[in-house]
C-alpha cells in the first residue's frame, strides 16, 4: 500500500509524537481509581474496540483479530488516540458560548468526512488517527512474534507508522483551517483555533478559540467613498495573522518602498462571490480565500488591474480584479471566468459575439450552471469553454461544497441551440 503524493506532501516536515506520548505513558505510574472510574473506564474500551474494529474492516477489508492485543495494550492504544474535547475561549475573547459550541458540531464533523486518500480508500481524519495507532502498536509494541505475525499477515499492515501519524498532524491542519474558514466573516468576525494538548502522556486535546473585529478603512476608490475589510489569514488563538503580498509580484503597478502590501477586500467582491460562486456556501468562498494569498505565486495584469485566480480544487472558476490603492492591495470585485472582463471571457466572446448581458441571460456567469453540464449532452458546449481556457469546472465535486443550486436542463438546450443558430463551428480551434 502506498500514500498519494498528494499526501506525502501534506505530511512533510510534521512533527511526530507517537513514540513520545508511548514512552511517557507506559512510565506513568497508575492512580488508585474508585470502582465508578473503573467502570467509566471499561465503558470507554468497549466503545474504542468497536470503533477500531470499523476503521480496520474498512481499512485492511477484513476483521482483526483483537483479541490478539491483550487488555492493556488496547487501553494504551485507547490513550493514543486523540480525543479532541469541548472547546473554550482563549482568554478574554469575544467569543460566544454558542460559537463554541458551533466549533465543536464543525470539528466533529469535518474530522470524520472521508476525505483523504489512502491507496484506492477514502477514510476520515478519525479513521486515519485510529489506524496509525494500531499500525504503531502491532510493529513497535506487541513482542511475541508469533503475535506479531499473526497481527502483520493482513493486507494494509505494511505501512510506517510515522508517516501515517505525519499524515495525519498535516490533514489536522487542514481541518482547522476548514474549521476556521467556516466561522470566519471578514467583514464581521474573524476567528482563531489552537489545538492545545492538555496532558503529555495521552492524546488529550482541546480547542481554545479566540475572535476579533475586523479592520475596516474607508477610501476613495474613483471619487467615490468605499469600506474595505483587511483579510484575516487562519492562525492560533493568540496569534492574528493578516494577509500579505510580496510587492516582487505586483511589477509595474508599484513602486514604492515597502516589502509586501497588506490586503484589503471591498464589500462587493464578496458579495459577486457569494452570487457568481453560488454552487459553493460561505465556508468554501472563505477557505478560498484563506487558502490563496498565503501561496500566491503571481498576479496577472490584465487591463489597468491585477488579476489572482480562483480555483477551488485546481480549477479555474474566475479572479479577483485587484488595484494597488494608497500601500494597500484592494480586492476590487470577483469576476467569474466566463465574464467578458476575464481573458477567457474575452476569448469566449471574440469566439461567440456573446456580450455581457447575453451572457447573464443564459446564466453561464455563475457556477451552478457549469456543474449541471453533461458531457455526453453537450460535448459542443464544453468543446467550446475548452478551446477560450475554461477547463473542468462541471467536474469539480458538488459534494464538498454546502450549498448546491442548480439551473433546469432546459437552460443549456436553449444556449446551446442559440449558438447553433449564430453557426459557429465548435470544432475548429
Amino acid at each position: 500500500m502506498e500514500i498519494s503524493e498528494a499526501n506525502r506532501a501534506a505530511a512533510g516536515g510534521v512533527k511526530c509524537e507517537l513514540f513520545e506520548s508511548y514512552t511517557m505513558g507506559k512510565t506513568k505510574k497508575t492512580k488508585n481509581r474508585s470502582k465508578g472510574n473503573v467502570k467509566k473506564q471499561g465503558d470507554a474500551l468497549f466503545i474504542f474496540e468497536k470503533r477500531m474494529e470499523v476503521v480496520l474492516r474498512k481499512i485492511i477489508g477484513k476483521d482483526v483479530p483483537m483479541h490478539l492485543l491483550n487488555k492493556r495494550e488496547r487501553e494504551h492504544m485507547r490513550l493514543l488516540v486523540q480525543h479532541v474535547k469541548a472547546p473554550r475561549r482563549y482568554g478574554n475573547s469575544i467569543v460566544s458560548k454558542e460559537e463554541l459550541k458551533n466549533v465543536n458540531i464543525l470539528y466533529q464533523r469535518l474530522s470524520r468526512e472521508e476525505n483523504i486518500e489512502l491507496d484506492d480508500k477514502k477514510v476520515s481524519l478519525f479513521d486515519l488517527n485510529v489506524y496509525s495507532v494500531y499500525i504503531f502498536f502491532i510493529h513497535n509494541v506487541v513482542e511475541d512474534e508469533q503475535r506479531k505475525k499473526k497481527l502483520c499477515e493482513f493486507p494494509g499492515t505494511g505501512y510506517d507508522f510515522k508517516s501515517l501519524e505525519l499524515l495525519f498532524r498535516a490533514h489536522n491542519e487542514v481541518v482547522l483551517i476548514k474549521l476556521i474558514s467556516a466561522l470566519t466573516d471578514v467583514s464581521q468576525k474573524i476567528f482563531c483555533v489552537t489545538l492545545k494538548k492538555e496532558r503529555p502522556y495521552v492524546s488529550d486535546y482541546i480547542l481554545e478559540v479566540s475572535a476579533f473585529l475586523p479592520i475596516i478603512k474607508n477610501i476613495s476608490i474613483n471619487g467615490n467613498r468605499r469600506s474595505i475589510y483587511k483579510v484575516g489569514l487562519p492562525s492560533n488563538a493568540n496569534v492574528h495573522k493578516w494577509a500579505k503580498v510580496d510587492v516582487s509580484l505586483l511589477k509595474d503597478h508599484y513602486s514604492g518602498e515597502k516589502k509586501a502590501l497588506d490586503v484589503y477586500i471591498q464589500a462587493h467582491a464578496l458579495k459577486r462571490m457569494g452570487e457568481r460562486l453560488d454552487g459553493m456556501g460561505a465556508f468554501s468562498r472563505n477557505f478560498m480565500l484563506a487558502i490563496t494569498f498565503p501561496h500566491l505565486k503571481f498576479l496577472e495584469p490584465y487591463k489597468g488591474y491585477l488579476l489572482i485566480p480562483i480555483e477551488p480544487a485546481g480549477v479555474r472558476v474566475g479572479y479577483l480584479f485587484c488595484n494597488v490603492i494608497d500601500e494597500m492591495l484592494v480586492i476590487r470585485t470577483f469576476l467569474f471566468i466566463t465574464h467578458s472582463a476575464t481573458p477567457e471571457g474575452d476569448r469566449l466572446k471574440k469566439f461567440t459575439g456573446l456580450n455581457r448581458s447575453d451572457i447573464s441571460y443564459w446564466k453561464i456567469d455563475r457556477l451552478s450552471t457549469l456543474f449541471k453540464i453533461d458531457e455526453e449532452h453537450w460535448p459542443e458546449l464544453l468543446r467550446l469553454f475548452e478551446l477560450v481556457g475554461i477547463k473542468n469546472i462541471q467536474d469539480l465535486n458538488v459534494e464538498v461544497f454546502n450549498e448546491n443550486k442548480g439551473n433546469e436542463v432546459g437552460e443549456f438546450d436553449s444556449f446551446v441551440g442559440c449558438l447553433n443558430e449564430m453557426k459557429i463551428n465548435f470544432l475548429d480551434s
